[in-house]
């Protein structure tokens, strides 16, 4: 996966699998800032309680548009390795191609404490944790999946991504982003300083 890439955006870590060009990397990163932000500042001033909801209409807004939503509700326990579970639900959204990115993704996050740290930060302080990977779709298309996971706040202490979790709250959602959209429709009403800010929430490691 020479050219894949993977970001911590906020509580969440955004995976490419080969052949997103990476001008094309930078526009979906850039969204996915743009709404992880825009949700942030809702949900901490009270106007949101469902953060993937609220999360999702932002994308949506922004020109990504659901392709087979997808809600997934995990019984207790079923696997005895968190990170299995994790990629059998991505699998089971989108194929096994997403899955197999995410987990190089986390593997290579594992192994880089300071982003990890950050992750770990965000995802205990909102009590949630996403999982973004995204594979060529056609000119100027990327496909998703926006996988959400909400626990009690101990669930995601330091450390969470190996541990068994309930898995009772957990929905994914395979999405398609109009890249032509984002930078024609949507991209020229905001703001530089807006996107200079959301940006800097991009924490790249290496893949």
């Amino acid at each position: 996966m020479s050219e894949a890439a993977a970001a911590v955006i906020g509580a969440g870590v955004v995976s490419f699998l080969d052949g997103v060009p990476a001008a094309h990397k930078y526009k979906v990163k850039l969204a996915l800032a743009l709404a992880e932000r825009a949700t942030e500042t809702a949900h901490r001033e009270g106007l949101v309680q469902d953060w993937f909801a609220y999360y999702r209409n932002q994308l949506k807004f922004m020109g990504w548009d659901a392709l087979s939503p997808e809600q997934v509700h995990w019984p207790d326990q079923q696997r005895t390795r968190q990170v299995d579970q994790v990629l059998e639900t991505i699998a089971a959204t989108a194929g096994e191609h997403f899955a197999t990115a995410t987990g190089i993704a986390l593997h290579k996050l594992v192994a880089n404490p300071s982003v990890l740290q950050k992750l770990e930060h965000y995802a205990l302080e909102r009590q949630h944790f996403q999982l973004l990977p995204c594979a060529p779709a056609g000119a100027n298309r990327v496909d998703m999946v926006v996988y959400h996971e909400t626990d009690v706040r101990s669930a995601f202490s330091a450390g969470f991504i190996n541990r068994k979790r309930s898995h009772k709250h957990v929905r994914a959602e395979l999405v398609r982003f109009n890249l032509l959209a984002f930078e024609h429709s949507f991209l020229p009403k905001v703001q530089d300083r807006v996107v200079q800010l959301s940006l800097q929430r991009v924490l790249d490691y290496a893949f």
